[in-house]
């Protein structure tokens, strides 16, 4: 079975951005982005309505990665502390050796390519550190960048799935994406 079991946080790096651990230092940021609607488009999860509600989110996310059951990090760019966005492994299947990816950008930093470097960055450290066999992105249908930049890193559609979620008051369809260990 996949053991996450890191001394520290691990920080990743790209040529312009820095991939580090969540803190309080980003409350502001997580709740600005994470109360956005534009943020939230295709992200089945309530608009945050408060810098408590932020707080809450980043303490589960480390709370997360200490207890050893999934990785996400704050994306910033290189020499700067403001965090731009994230992207992890919120749900990771152990005994199958399976991550989800997820990743989120605040809309001033979009179509620069920086979600790109991260998303490598994360499947790198997916099959490399993390020792996954397959990651897999579930997307919404209407959310066509997102399936781009997975085809782009190598994705195969597996699967359409109508009415996977139920999220407020309606059933959302969902597109669910693979890529397994290149080994």
């Amino acid at each position: 079975m996949l053991i996450l079991n890191f001394e520290k946080f691990p920080v990743l790096e790209t040529e312009r951005l820095t991939l580090r651990a969540i803190s309080m230092d980003d409350v502001d940021d997580m709740f600005q982005q994470r109360s956005n609607p534009e943020v939230m488009k295709y992200i089945v999860r309530p608009l945050l309505q408060s810098r408590r509600e932020a707080e809450e989110l980043v303490r589960n996310y480390q709370f997360l990665f200490d207890q050893g059951i999934s990785i996400t990090w704050a994306i910033s760019l290189k020499g700067a502390s403001k965090m731009i966005g994230t992207a992890g492994y919120p749900r990771i299947n152990k005994e199958n050796y399976r991550g989800e990816i997820g990743y989120s950008l605040d809309p001033l930093h979009r179509r620069k390519g920086y979600m790109d470097e991260a998303v490598g960055e994360v499947i790198r450290f997916g099959f490399d550190q993390l020792r996954l066999n397959s990651i897999e992105a579930v997307i919404d249908p209407e959310n066509k960048a997102s399936s781009a930049l997975v085809l782009k890193h190598g994705f195969t559609r597996e699967a359409y799935i109508r009415e996977h979620t139920y999220f407020e008051g309606r059933f959302q369809d969902v597109e669910i994406y693979s890529l397994l260990s290149p080994r």
